[in-house]
């Protein structure tokens, strides 16, 4: 289930090949629908959290039913794909099969996992998230040169992992709620740790700076006459194998730095940019993307670990929703709409001064995580927040 938790890549590839056939749409608008998926399936993740938390439906008929979803947007781009609205639809749909496996699939290693197994499963987790990356970025970038709509193909395959969810994923349904005050609630409501809205301001921001890389590559290669949709897809694949490598080193980071470890995430998006925006042939490129991947495989891990110390089966649900649904999308869903606008505002088009500009936001980022989590420290009297339990 994991290797589908980005299936965007299999569709940022051809971002430049969307923006040629829809030429009447500027670049920032097709980034926005692009993007679309991140902006509905937050809402969606919390209503089902919510009905999950109430014992109205179980966790695996949530996710069996998002994975279909998704298939049914591949299923669609093969016969609705010759008008824009047809690129707003599959948006749509792959938005609302996103907000069922997404966080919800996330969910199940707080539910069924010991707190010291969590470090070592979530790495784990982490580099099967970056695999399928690999798979859908050079599978999508390949369709791609065949037709604009060609990744959209790639999600099919969730057709037998939904197979494999039936079979596989746990059917626990909580008992159904009467509203009244309960374990993880408050007066009827679902009662989350101030600690759960920490971490997830961290991931907004770092995946409104993460999906800088992957919305402006394309552009990013065709402007520098360094490749095609093909290319960009290999480029997008390093980065997630840099990602897949470093989560299988994710847990012993994590047991030494704590929370400390998503520093190193900012700083790993920092250099990549700052690569890009220098390089003129594609080895460098290939050298940032990978160093970039890791940065993905730091930060994210590490809020979730820090976060499944604070929740329970109660609660977990809803925290994830907003941890892995909500904090992400809205990240990447207004990526485009901030970093595309301002610097094309300040820049024009150029996507050097665009990476340029987004790193040293990401350096910034890392100064104030270091801030942060240095007073949270001296206040736990020297223990490192987010560390592994003893």
């Amino acid at each position: 289930m994991a290797m589908i938790q980005m299936p965007n890549l299999a569709l940022s590839p051809a971002i430049h090949q969307i923006h040629q056939t829809f030429s009447d749409r500027s670049l920032s608008t097709v980034q926005t629908v692009m993007n679309l998926p991140s902006f509905i399936s937050p809402f969606a993740a919390v209503a089902t959290a919510y009905a999950i938390a109430r014992g109205a439906v179980s966790k695996k008929r949530v996710i069996v039913t998002g994975l279909f979803l998704v298939a049914l947007t591949g299923a669609i781009s093969i016969f609705a794909h010759t008008q824009f609205w047809h690129l707003v639809l599959m948006s749509c749909v792959l938005g609302l099969g996103i907000s069922g496996y997404q966080s919800h699939g996330t969910s199940l290693v707080a539910d069924n996992f010991a707190l010291g197994e969590r470090q070592r499963v979530t790495g784990f987790q982490t580099s099967f998230i970056n695999g399928g990356g690999i798979l859908m970025s050079l599978c999508g970038g390949l369709l791609a040169t065949v037709s604009w709509h060609g990744g959209y193909l790639m999600l099919l395959i969730a057709l037998p992992i939904a197979a494999v969810a039936i079979l596989g994923v746990p059917n626990v349904k909580l008992p159904r709620s009467d509203g009244k005050a309960g374990a993880g609630t408050a007066g009827g409501r679902v009662r989350l740790h101030s600690d759960v809205f920490l971490y997830a301001a961290l991931i907004f921001v770092f995946m409104a700076v993460y999906n800088v890389l992957g919305s402006n590559i394309s552009t990013h290669l065709a402007s520098l006459d360094l490749g095609n949709s093909s290319v960009s897809g290999y480029t997008t694949a390093i980065r997630m194998l840099g990602g897949a490598v470093f989560g299988l080193v994710f847990s012993r980071l994590s047991a030494k730095l704590g929370d400390f470890t998503t520093i190193l995430g900012f700083l790993a998006i920092f250099i990549d940019m700052m690569i890009l925006s220098l390089a003129r042939s594609i080895v460098p490129v290939v050298i940032a993307e990978f160093i970039g991947g890791s940065g993905f495989s730091l930060l994210l891990p590490q809020c979730l670990i820090s976060i499944s110390k604070v929740v329970d089966r109660q609660t977990s649900a809803l925290a994830t929703s907003i941890t892995s649904g909500i904090a992400p999308s809205f990240g990447s869903f207004f990526s485009a709409m901030v970093f595309t606008n301002l610097t094309t505002a300040l820049y024009g088009d150029s996507t050097v001064l665009r990476y340029r500009f987004v790193s040293f936001v990401a350096l910034g980022c890392a100064v104030i995580c270091a801030v942060i989590f240095t007073v949270r420290k001296r206040r736990n009297g020297g223990e490192k927040p987010g560390g592994s339990a003893s």
